[in-house]
C-alpha cells in the first residue's frame, strides 16, 4: 500500500509516468473484474474501453482520493461499476443484489428495495478484512485461490473467513425477517 500513496501523491503532481505505473500495475486486475463482471455480453473492446475509462477516471480524481486509498480496490470498484452499467443496457443479470427478488413486478419494488438494503447493511457491518474477503469473492468474483494470493493469506483462512462471513449475514438477515 505504501507504493498506492506514493503513485497517488505523484498522480495529484499530474506525472504521466504514474499513471502509466498504475495501468502497468492494475490494468490486468481491472480488465478481469470488468470481464467477469460483464460475463457472456462483454466483448473484448468493451473490457478494454471500460479499463481505458477507469485509468482516465483515476487521472481525472486523483486529487479527490483520501490519501489512504487502496488504489487496486479503487480502479475496481470503478470499472465494476462502469461494467454493471453497461451490462444493464446490454440486458444481462447483475448479480447479488438484483438477483435477491425472483419477481420482477412494479408491485415488488418496495420489497426489493428492503431487501437490497438490508443485504448492504450485513455486509457494511462485517468486519472490515471479511467486508473485503466477501466483496471480492462474491461481487467481484474473484476465486479464493487469488483472494488468499493478493491478500497474502492462506486459501483455509479465506474459506473460513468467506463461512464466518455467510453465517453472521444470515443471522443478521433472519433476525431482521427478511425476505430473501
Amino acid at each position: 500500500m505504501r507504493g498506492d500513496y506514493e503513485m497517488l501523491m505523484r498522480l495529484r503532481d499530474r506525472e504521466q509516468a504514474a499513471l502509466e505505473r498504475a495501468i502497468r500495475q492494475y490494468s490486468g486486475y481491472v480488465a478481469a473484474v470488468a470481464k467477469k463482471t460483464l460475463g457472456e455480453y462483454g466483448t473484448r473492446q468493451d473490457v478494454e474501453e471500460l479499463t481505458s475509462d477507469a485509468f482516465v477516471a483515476l487521472w481525472a480524481n486523483a486529487g479527490k482520493l483520501r490519501d489512504d486509498s487502496d488504489l487496486k480496490y479503487w480502479l475496481a470498484v470503478v470499472v465494476r461499476n462502469a461494467s454493471l452499467r453497461r451490462l444493464k443496457k446490454a440486458g444481462g443479470t447483475v448479480p447479488l443484489e438484483e438477483n435477491l427478488v425472483f419477481d420482477r413486478s412494479p408491485s415488488n419494488q418496495a420489497e426489493k428495495q428492503e431487501r437490497i438494503m438490508a443485504v448492504r447493511e450485513a455486509v457494511d457491518g462485517l468486519e472490515p478484512v471479511d467486508r473485503e474477503i466477501f466483496l471480492r469473492h462474491y461481487f467481484w468474483h474473484q476465486t479464493v485461490r487469488q483472494i488468499a494470493e493478493e491478500m497474502g493469506k492462506n486459501q483455509g483462512a479465506i474459506k473460513s473467513r468467506l463461512q464466518r462471513g455467510r453465517e453472521k449475514l444470515k443471522k443478521v438477515l433472519l433476525k431482521e425477517d427478511c425476505p430473501l
